[in-house]
Parts: C-alpha cells; sequence; structure tokens
C-alpha cells in the first residue's frame, strides 16, 4: 500500500547550460531536501548535447553506477586505458558503467549535424572497491512498444543489463493511449517513475515530459498512458526521500 509520494515537476528541476550541453538535473546533493536523492538513485540527468559536442573531456569516476539512456542520437564513449570499451550507443540504447575502483573515460555527441539527448543516471553501488565494468546494449522496438521492458537488474534477468546495485530499471514507448499495469519486484520496494515524453496519470497525479515522481513501498501499480507516451521506472529498494 502506498504510505508516502513525491512529486518532482519538470520546471523545478535545476537547469544548466554548459555550453555544449544544456541540462535538467533531478537529484544532486546540493539541491533541496526531496531532491538530493531517491534510495540509490541519485542522479537523473537529462542532457542535450550540440552537433559534434566533445564533452567534458576525459574525467574520472569512482565507486558510482554510471547509466547512459539514449533518448536520441548517438553517443560515442571513449576510454584510453581500455580501449576495448569504446564504442557508440544509438538512440534506444543503453550503456552501463560500474566505476568500481576507477575509469577514465569522455562521451561525445556522435554527430556532426544533429544534437543528440540522453539520460545520464547514477547509483550507488552495493560495495565499494568493486572491479570496473562496461557493457552496452540497443533494445529493440518490439520489446518495450506498449510494455514495459526490464533493460537493467542486479542479476542480468530477462537479458537486462547487469548494474551493482538491488536495482531493477524498466522502459516504454506507447503508440497508443491505454492503461499498463506494474508491479514492483516484491511489496516493500518503492519506484520512481521519470516521463522521457508524452503523458501519464499514476495514482491520480498526472505526469508530463520530464516530470517524475516517487512511491515509497508502492505496490502494484495502474499507468494511464498516451499514446506518445516514454517513461523509465526505477524498481528500487525500500527507500528514503532525501
Amino acid at each position: 500500500m502506498q504510505t508516502d509520494t513525491v512529486y518532482h515537476p519538470a520546471a523545478t528541476r535545476e537547469f544548466k547550460d554548459f555550453g555544449f550541453m544544456q541540462a535538467y538535473m533531478s537529484f544532486k546533493p546540493h539541491l533541496e531536501a526531496g531532491r538530493r536523492r531517491f534510495g540509490p538513485l541519485i542522479t537523473i540527468d537529462d542532457g542535450t548535447l550540440s552537433p559534434g559536442a566533445k564533452g567534458f573531456g576525459l574525467h574520472p569516476h569512482q565507486d558510482v553506477e554510471v547509466v547512459t539512456f539514449m533518448v536520441d542520437g548517438e553517443v560515442s564513449h571513449i576510454d584510453p586505458v581500455v580501449p576495448v570499451h569504446n564504442g557508440t550507443v544509438k538512440a534506444k540504447g543503453l550503456q552501463v558503467i560500474s566505476a568500481g575502483t576507477g575509469i577514465l573515460h569522455n562521451e561525445v555527441n556522435n554527430s556532426r549535424t544533429m544534437p543528440m539527448r540522453a539520460l545520464q543516471i547514477w547509483f550507488e553501488p552495493q560495495f565499494e572497491g568493486l572491479a570496473p565494468a562496461y557493457s552496452s546494449k540497443e533494445l529493440e522496438t518490439a520489446d518495450h512498444t506498449n510494455r514495459f521492458q526490464l533493460v537493467l537488474s542486479p542479476d542480468g534477468a530477462e537479458g537486462s543489463l547487469v548494474v551493482q546495485q538491488e536495482v531493477r530499471l524498466s522502459y516504454g514507448k506507447m503508440d497508443r493511449h491505454g492503461v499498463l499495469s506494474f508491479n514492483p519486484h516484491s511489496p516493500d520496494r518503492s519506484l520512481y517513475i521519470f516521463m522521457i515524453e508524452g503523458e501519464a496519470t499514476v495514482t491520480g497525479l498526472p505526469l508530463g515530459k520530464g516530470d517524475g515522481l516517487g512511491l515509497l513501498r508502492s505496490g502494484n501499480l495502474e499507468i494511464t498512458v498516451s499514446a506518445e507516451a516514454e517513461l523509465l521506472i526505477f524498481d528500487l529498494p525500500a527507500s528514503e526521500i532525501s
């Protein structure tokens, strides 16, 4: 049974213009209470990179799970230390980096003529000091059209990519109006819904592009979606809002 909720309208996100990238930030440690984290979910950055943007340059990460979900365009991942990790992720593709003991990388727009939009999502890992790891996957349209596809999990269930935390991430893209059910992994789980595009209604609340909704110990959900709805559902351990 739902015991608490947190509603994050898109307009209340922090906006930053980096020149090469414009980003809307849903969670950061310096933000106001209720936007610092949601359990192990510590970042959702919704960023658009200009054509040919070279990113931040080579920079390090350590002890964080870095997930990139490509909305539009293509991103090139550059790792000078482990070149086998270099590659390109296209729209509706997913990339996971377990930074562990430390990685050095950069991500750039692979197109000189088109912008790219990506969600960068960070999770706190279950353990520090893990060996770095990298994986990526292009999603098949049929697997997430008018349904939710599990794309990230701690155990690789249903062909999902592995993340070093007890989180399960599902993605859906709709081409018709309807009602979808979502059942969390267990009754005590908390859910966070992020709207990429379109509209939905959850527990009576209308959601639009960029809106977020956190549900503590939510139970099963019925989600009314528009024909253009595109959304992520984070299925998380019992969480507190901070």
